[in-house]
């Protein structure tokens, strides 16, 4: 089973890989502390994101809820 890292990373690959998540809005979540540079590194590093996308789902409302971006 994938954490919850990997859930929530991998959601942002597919919508940067989809065009639904630009590098601007990635830098963004960057400057205000949602992810790290090296997480929007893996993000726009393409490929497969794997996993379950109503997980992934799931996973992103409940946590862009908790961080108040949602």
């Amino acid at each position: 089973m994938k954490s919850g890292a990997e859930l929530f990373l991998g959601y942002y690959k597919g919508k940067y890989k989809k065009g639904e998540l630009t590098e601007e809005q990635l830098s963004q979540m960057v400057t205000a502390g949602t992810i790290s540079e090296d997480e929007k590194q893996y993000i726009m590093s393409g490929g497969s994101s794997g996993g379950d996308t109503a997980d992934r789902q799931e996973f992103y409302d409940a946590v862009t809820k908790e961080v108040g971006i949602g």
